[in-house]
Order: structure tokens, then sequence, then C-alpha cells
């Protein structure tokens, strides 16, 4: 059986296509400098929380919570991660060992001038995933989501603050700044699996956070504005169906960027900073595309896939408690469908 078709019932396609579509984005702006680009970095935080707080909910109150979630984590991120900081300096390796890329934000003003630095928002997702899984094992329904309701709104008076207070733009490095995406995502999921059942509560959570920045320009006449995580939020509802029925989509080729994303992610700007530094100049990036293309590959193969089988059965986990789209916004269908409090 091929690598490709390995756990083919454990992935949802739609999802791999937006992983896809995200690291499209991601490259475009490094290589080509396009400026939507950026709308990748906030659709990966809303995917993670959504992806990661469902894995959560699901195997909340289950023996070994944490240990198979951390240990998945850990042979799903370290090993590639790992290989990537063999190219940082010694001087640096403090900052990724400890996933703190955005302490040179407050240090400098600035961040690390170097290939791996690229990671400060893998580096925030690994903060995230330190507090999540205590947040959703400790808090009872009710209180976690008023505790993540409360992070999604807070999230642009923590913008303010560190724009006000650190260097410009500090907060697109920092956790604080990023909680509305991924505190959203994890909402998205929550909503999925019937522990909230408003169409509402939904709106709310694409449009407060824009609403609130575009509040505070209007009184300040500056804002450090967010709108791209209520995109990414609302692209996320675009695949419910195919995420919940498991439909095949088309897009074969977002499909297979989604699964090798990780790779895609870490080596594209030290492969095009090898084909600069080779001579090749403005065309670095375009011969860098394909050959990270490649590297992605080899790496999926012959690293990711065996250790992500690997972990999965050293690490069994519960199966996904999502309930269908139409009872995410049926409330009768969903107080019969949602699971019991554990």
């Amino acid at each position: 059986m091929s690598t490709e078709r390995k756990g083919q019932s454990d992935r949802s396609e739609p999802l791999d296509a937006l992983r896809g579509l995200a690291i499209s984005l991601v490259i475009a702006r490094h290589y080509v400098g396009f400026g939507f680009g950026v709308f990748g970095v906030d659709l990966f935080f809303v995917l993670s929380g959504f992806l990661i707080g469902g894995i959560l909910l699901d195997t909340r109150g289950q023996p070994g919570y944490f240990t198979s979630f951390y240990g998945r984590r850990a042979f799903r991120i370290l090993p590639l991660y790992w290989l990537l900081l063999l190219a940082v300096p010694p001087s640096h390796a403090g900052y990724y060992l400890f996933f703190a890329q955005g302490i040179p934000w407050l240090q400098f003003g600035r961040p690390l001038d170097e290939p791996a630095s690229i990671t400060w928002s893998l580096a925030i997702e690994e903060q995230f995933y330190l507090i999540l899984p205590v947040l959703i094992f400790w808090s009872p329904r009710r209180w976690l989501l008023r505790v993540l309701w409360s992070g999604v709104l807070l999230a642009p008076v923590f913008r303010w603050l560190l724009d006000g207070y650190l260097p410009a733009n500090s907060w697109e490095y920092l956790l604080p700044g990023r909680l509305d995406a991924l505190f959203g995502g994890v909402l998205l999921a929550c909503l999925l699996r019937g522990y909230c059942r408003s169409p509402i509560l939904w709106a709310a959570l694409a449009c407060l956070p824009p609403l609130f920045d575009a509040a505070y320009a209007c009184f300040v006449g500056f804002a450090p504005f967010n709108l791209l995580s209520p995109v990414a939020l609302i692209c996320c509802a675009a695949v419910w169906s195919g995420a919940t029925t498991q439909q095949r989509v088309a897009a074969r080729p977002l499909i297979w960027m989604g699964r090798r994303c990780y790779a895609l992610y870490l080596f594209h700007i030290p492969v095009s900073d090898v084909f600069f530094g080779f001579g090749f100049g403005s065309y670095s990036s375009f011969i860098a595309l394909p050959a990270v293309c490649v590297l992605a590959e080899v790496s999926w193969r012959a690293i990711e896939s065996p250790l992500i089988g690997y972990a999965r059965k050293r690490f069994a986990r519960a199966k996904s408690g999502m309930i269908r789209v139409g009872s995410a916004v049926s409330p009768s269908r969903a107080r019969a469908e949602r699971p019991t409090r554990r």
C-alpha cells in the first residue's frame, strides 16, 4: 500500500486542500511578494485551532489524554524541526530549542535574519499546544466556551497594547495577538460537536474581532488590523460538509501540498537561499519551487509518513466526535446528538 493511501480514512481531503491553499499562499508571499500571502498564516492558525481542538475535545477524559497528544505532536513536529536547526547559528539555538522566536522582537524590534526565523509561527502554535490541552481537560463545557470566547474578544485588545508599548508589528509574532485565530478555530470545532448551537454565535465569532479593531481605528486613527482571521474561519466553515462526510475534492495539487505542507513550510526559504547563494539571483525562487517540492516528497515518504504511522499505533486515540453540519445549526438535532458531559 502506498504512503498516499495509508490512513486515508483518517484524513479529510477538503481540509488537506485548505492546508495546501495556506502553504501555497505562504510560499507565494516569500517567493514573489504576493500581498495576500499573509492570509496563509492566519489560515494555518485557524486550522490548527480547529484540528487540534477537535482532537482534544474527542479524547478529553480518556486514559493517556496528555501522553497521546504530546507523543503524536512530538513525532510529527520535532524530527524535521531538529533537522532545520542544524543550520541555525549556535548563538541563536536557545530561541529555537525553546520555541521562543518572538523574543528577538522584544529585544531588537525585528526577527532574526536567517532562514529558520520563519518558524516564528510554529513557535506560536507550540506555545498554544502547552495551553490548550490543560484548558480543555480541566474546564467544564460552559466555562470552556467562555474562556475561548474571552480569548477571541481580547485578541484585539492585546494587539492594541502590544503595538502601543512594543516595537511596531510585534503582535504579529506573539501568541496573545493571534488568539482570535487559534481560539476561533477551537470554537469552530466545538460548534461541530454540538457545544455551540446558535448560528448567531458563529456570525459573532467571524465579525466581532475586526469590528473591535475598526472601532479603535475610528477613535484613535490607527489600529493594528487583523481582518484575515475571520476570513480564515469562513474558509474553514466552507469545507464543513466535506470534513464531516469525507467527500472527495478535485483539487489534487492542493491536497498533495496540504499533506506535505510541513516540509514545504520549513524548507522553502532555506532552499531558495541556497540557489540564491549559487548566483541564480532573481530566478532563485522559480528554481527553488520544484526543488522544494521534491524535497517535501522525499521527506514525506522517508521521514514523516513512517513516523506518523508509528505514532498513530503507539499513541492511539478516539475517533472524531464531529456531528453532521445540519445538526451544528439545528438546536433540536444538536441536543439529540451532542456528546454527554464528561
